[in-house]
């Protein structure tokens, strides 16, 4: 059985996380982390009190999953002990390559959006990208207002598939004169919303037609469940960073 240790596990996705754990076979909650602020810290949830002690939440358990900030995710692997899922996002070059150096010694999983849809979406907009190479692109992401970097992992995620087998270069946003549109161009524009959990679309525009592909989440479970079936399939393996296309086999 494998114990994890959910990190912000009184926010939405702590809470939706959570909820995965407990009907997921083969894993459970080992410990519950928030910040020292939260008004939390020492109650009783899902029969676990809620710590601010990374060390003495993580001490009991096999695996950490973490969608928090960048800087809370960095100090918990920097004392945790086993294999971790990161779901957070906003990373700098830098803080990914203290990532990478801890993957060094755990296994990791590293992924800007855990669903098993937007993973499969990520395959289809680079075929398509491949397959349209003189269509205009658009990336268009909206989440809710609480969300702090923009673009989302997701949109970033998106742009690196499409310029894997495409040469463009990133414009976010547009205005003013901005004068007609470069071929080279690839268009990345973020809305930040009420409560919006997740939307991403990615427009391919060519003579006479015009070509979508698209993702809404409804809910945070799809993201959960992904990180429940993320952490079950780090078990035994060796440390590295992997992606969630590995964990999905897709």
């Amino acid at each position: 059985m494998i114990k994890v240790c959910i990190v912000g596990s009184s926010g939405k996705m702590g809470k939706a996380i959570a909820e995965s754990v407990l009907s997921a076979p083969g894993i459970e909650i080992g410990a519950l982390l928030e910040r020292a602020d939260s008004p939390d810290i020492g109650g009783v949830i899902h029969g676990h009190r809620v710590s601010a002690d990374i060390k003495l939440a993580g001490s009991a358990c096999d695996c950490l999953i973490d969608f928090t900030a960048p800087g809370a995710t960095l100090e918990h692997l920097s004392v945790f002990e086993g294999s971790a899922v990161i779901g957070t996002t906003g990373f700098t070059s830098s803080q990914a390559g203290e990532i990478r150096k801890y993957a060094e010694k755990f296994p990791v999983v590293f992924a800007p959006n855990m669903s098993k849809g937007v993973n499969l979406f990520f395959s289809l907009v680079r075929r398509a990208a491949e397959k349209l190479k003189e269509y205009d692109i658009e990336v268009v992401e909206a989440h809710h207002n609480k969300k702090k970097d923009s673009p989302s992992g997701t949109a970033l995620k998106l742009v690196e598939e499409i310029k894997s087998v495409r040469q463009l270069n990133d414009v976010y946003g547009r205005h003013g004169m901005t004068g007609a549109r470069k071929k080279d161009e690839i268009g990345i524009h973020s809305v930040r919303a009420g409560d919006i959990v997740g939307e991403h679309s990615v427009m391919f525009a060519g003579p006479g037609e015009c070509f979508e592909i698209s993702h809404r989440a409804y809910s945070r479970s799809c993201f959960a469940e992904g990180a429940v079936a993320a952490a079950l399939w780090l078990e035994g393996r060796k440390p590295g960073i992997y992606g969630m296309g590995e964990v999905l086999g897709l």
